[in-house]
C-alpha cells in the first residue's frame, strides 16, 4: 500500500519559545464568497468567526477570547487570544479556531508588527494560503530582520511548496543569528528529500546521541527527522522506533501518529494503527487511515459510515471549489471510492499547492491509474529543479518515457 501522510498546513509540527505554532489538522471550513481555501486572502478578510457562548472550548479559551472581546483595541489581549485559537487548534485539529486566530488580529493590520504579521501568516498557512502566508512573512522579516520565527516559518512554508533552495537560505540565516541548533533542524529539514539526507541522519544521530545539546520540542524534531530519512530510505524499522519516540513524549505530535500510522498498515497490522489512531481528532486524514484499517479487518459495519462522511465531505469540497484537502481527497478517491479520474483531477489541484513528497507520490500513482502518464511529468521536472532524491519514490518508466 502507498504510504501518503496527511499533514494540512506543514511538514512538520514545531513549538517555538514564544509560542508560535506550525498546526496540523483539519476540519470543513466554508469560506466567504470569492475566498476559497488556496487563493491569496485579502488583508481585510476574516476567514472564521468563533461563537463564544456554548462553544464546548475550554474554560481557559473562553477567557482569554472574552478578555479579548472586552478589550479590542488591547493587542496585547488579541495576540494572546489568536496564539490560544492557534494551540487549541492543534490539540483539537479545529481548522475554525485557526481561522479565528488570524480574524481577531485582521483590525491590527493597518499598522502592524512582526508579530501580528507572524501569527496571521500562521492561519493562513493552514487555510493554504501560502501565497498570502509569504507576504505577511517577508513583510515580518523586513520589520525585524533577526526574527529567527518568522524565519523558520517561512522556510516551512518554502518547504512546503518543494522549494527547498529557497528555505536553505532563511535556515543559513537563522544559523548566522547564533541559533545554530535551530538553523541545523531547518536545513536538516530542507535536505530531507536529496542526496543529503544520509549524512544528515549521521549528524543528527550525533546530536540526539547526547541529551544536553538540545532542548526537549527540539529534540523531538531531531528525532522525528530521522525517522522521515528512516522511512525514506525504506528502513521502516527504524523509522517505527523513532516516531514511537517522538509520540512517547509529544502525544499530540498528530504528523508523527500518522507516518507511523501508514507504517502499520503497510505491514496489515490494521489493529494496531486503529490503536495508534485512538485518541487522534477526526480529521479528515485520520479519518482515511481508520476506513483503511477497518477494510484490512474486513469491518464493512465500521468502515461504511466513515466513507459515507468522507464521501460527504469531500463532493461539497468539490462543489464549492474548496482545495485545501484535495491531498485527502486524492487518497479517497484512490484507495477508497476508486475513481481514477477523479482522483487525478484532485490530485492535479493538490499538486498546484503543495509539492511535498506525498503530493508527488499521489500524482504519479493517481496518474498511472487513470492511464496518464504524462500527467506526474511535471513530478520529474520539479524534482531535477530541486535536485529530488529519494530511494522510495515510485515513479513507474512510463513517467520517465512520457517526459522525454
Amino acid at each position: 500500500m502507498p504510504r501518503y501522510t496527511y499533514v494540512n498546513a506543514g511538514i512538520f509540527v514545531i513549538v517555538m519559545s514564544a509560542a508560535v505554532l506550525i498546526v496540523v489538522g483539519t476540519v470543513l471550513l466554508i469560506p466567504a464568497p470569492g475566498t476559497g481555501s488556496g487563493t491569496v486572502l485579502k488583508n481585510d478578510t476574516v476567514v472564521a468567526r468563533l461563537q463564544i457562548p456554548g462553544a464546548g472550548y475550554s474554560p481557559a479559551l473562553q477567557e482569554i477570547l472574552r478578555e479579548a472581546r472586552a478589550r479590542p483595541a488591547d493587542i496585547k489581549a488579541a495576540k494572546a487570544a489568536a496564539t490560544a485559537l492557534i494551540s487549541e487548534g492543534r490539540m483539537t485539529g479545529d481548522s475554525r479556531l485557526v481561522g479565528a486566530a488570524a480574524g481577531v488580529l485582521i483590525s491590527f493590520l493597518v499598522k502592524p508588527d512582526a508579530e501580528t504579521l507572524l501569527l496571521i501568516a500562521t492561519a493562513r498557512q493552514y487555510q493554504h494560503d501560502f501565497v498570502g502566508a509569504l507576504s505577511l512573512l517577508d513583510q515580518a522579516i523586513r520589520l525585524e530582520p533577526q526574527n529567527a520565527n518568522a524565519l523558520l516559518t517561512r522556510a516551512t512554508v518554502q518547504i512546503v511548496l518543494g522549494k527547498f533552495d529557497l528555505a536553505t537560505a532563511d535556515c543559513q540565516r537563522i544559523a548566522n543569528l547564533s541559533r545554530v541548533e535551530l538553523g541545523f533542524l531547518c536545513q536538516s529539514t530542507a535536505l530531507l528529500l536529496t542526496k543529503h539526507a544520509s549524512a544528515v541522519y549521521l549528524r543528527l544521530e550525533g546530536i540526539v546521541s547526547n541529551p544536553t545539546l538540545l532542548e526537549p520540542t527540539l529534540r523531538r524534531w531531531a528525532i522525528s527527522l530521522m525517522g522521515e530519512i528512516s522511512l525514506l530510505q525504506g528502513n521502516s524499522a527504524a523509522a517505527k522506533l523513532h516516531f514511537a519516540d517522538v509520540i512517547a513524549g509529544d502525544p499530540m505530535a498528530l504528523r508523527e501518529r500518522l507516518l507511523l500510522t501508514d507504517i502499520l498498515l503497510d505491514e496489515k497490522a490494521a489493529a494496531a494503527a486503529l490503536a495508534l489512531l485512538e485518541p487522534a481528532p477526526d480529521i479528515d486524514g485520520v479519518l482515511i487511515r481508520r476506513v483503511l484499517a477497518t477494510k484490512i479487518l474486513g469491518d464493512s459495519a465500521i468502515a461504511d459510515p466513515v466513507i459515507a462522511e468522507l464521501d460527504r465531505r469531500f463532493r461539497l469540497n468539490i462543489d464549492l471549489g474548496l482545495t485545501a484537502h484535495a491531498r485527502e481527497e486524492t487518497r479517497y478517491f484512490l484507495q477508497i471510492s476508486v475513481d481514477p479520474k477523479l482522483a487525478l483531477k484532485r490530485a492535479l489541484v493538490n499538486w498546484d499547492l503543495q509539492h511535498e513528497l506525498e503530493d508527488a507520490q499521489l500524482l504519479i500513482d493517481a496518474a498511472m491509474a487513470a492511464n496518464e502518464p504524462s500527467a506526474a511529468v511535471r513530478v520529474l521536472a520539479w524534482m531535477k529543479e530541486q535536485t529530488v532524491d529519494v530511494p522510495t519514490l515510485r515513479v513507474p518508466d512510463s513517467v520517465r518515457r512520457a517526459a522525454e
